[in-house]
């Protein structure tokens, strides 16, 4: 048998990943031959057909699903080759990458962030703002900020505070909602666009789904322009002059708002002293993250 190479697993495995051989030429920037020739010549160092190749795709076969396991094996170990490269580096200086969600970004990082790079200038930051989970593990990014009660246990996991709600409205729909003469519009997540969130169904019947949207800025917007009331993060709410708190109203448990890394990066020194310089500046934001300090005013 020939040497087996490490990019031939690559491209099966990216079949596996992506689906299909087009989604994996994509995701790999080559073209669908490419992928096509390299996995059947994968195939003739093994000996075996890894796929049967379908009218409607490709089809992995038993070999091909005895031997993802071992592949999957040795992807990790090379990513975690990589990590621990990375992770030899003590220089303060070079590129961390940072995915958090917009809410942070644009409600809590700025000052931290500004006052990281006046401290430490030959290090370069790069941030995802976005909702979905980047996996830490895969390399996507080298520091998360993440909104979870749940956080992976193979990441190096610090929680800075707990994210607190309340529901808020503008003067005009609390003096609505308080009268009780017609239903209040609300404003909630997309979600599955037929549940009734817990914060309307355990509050007043006097509550109307009107508006679902897919994110925390419009949210704001549409309870800041009287369109509806809403639930927010406190850190949201409480900052903005034209919304208040609705007294009397129950919501929704906060969930930890962590600082996240690969365990390999855990010596990485501009990954450490990130990771610090974050825990201590946002030690003064955790009242107001968890509520406690309201900024727009409570009746």
């Amino acid at each position: 048998m020939h040497e087996i190479n490490w990019d031939d697993i690559r491209y099966f495995l990216a079949v596996i990943e992506a689906g299909s051989v087009t989604a994996a030429a994509a995701q790999l920037g080559v073209n669908h031959s490419t992928v096509s020739r390299r996995v059947s010549a994968f195939e003739a160092v093994l000996g075996t057909r890894l796929f049967d190749r379908e009218a409607n795709g490709w089809a992995i076969t038993s070999d091909g699903e005895n031997l993802l396991r071992s592949a999957n094996d040795m992807a990790e170990s090379v990513r975690s080759l990589r990590r621990k490269v990375e992770g030899a580096d003590k220089s303060l200086s070079g590129l961390i990458r940072i995915t958090a969600p917009d809410l942070c970004f644009q409600h809590l990082t700025g000052s931290p962030l500004k006052a990281f790079s006046k401290k430490y200038p030959d290090i370069q930051l790069q941030l995802f703002a976005t909702n979905e989970v980047l996996d830490l593990a895969y390399g996507d990014s080298d520091i998360a900020l993440r909104i979870t009660d749940d956080p992976p246990p193979n990441l190096v996991a610090d929680r800075l505070a707990t994210v607190a709600y309340e529901i808020y409205g503008s003067d005009e729909l609390r003096q609505q909602l308080q009268e009780a003469k017609h239903a209040v519009p609300a404003v909630t997540w997309i979600g599955d666009g037929k549940s009734i969130p817990p914060w309307i169904s355990n509050n007043s019947a006097n509550i109307q789904v009107k508006y679902r949207v897919s994110n925390v800025e419009t949210m704001l917007e549409f309870a800041r322009q009287g369109i509806g009331i809403a639930q927010l993060p406190c850190v949201v709410g409480d900052t903005e002059p034209n919304v208040r708190r609705i007294p009397d109203m129950v919501a929704q448990s906060g969930s930890g708002l962590w600082i996240l890394s690969h365990v390999d990066l855990r010596l990485t020194a501009r990954v450490r002293i990130f990771r610090d310089f974050m825990r201590t500046a946002f030690e003064p934001l955790v009242p107001l993250i968890e509520g406690d300090r309201p900024m727009s005013g409570v009746s």
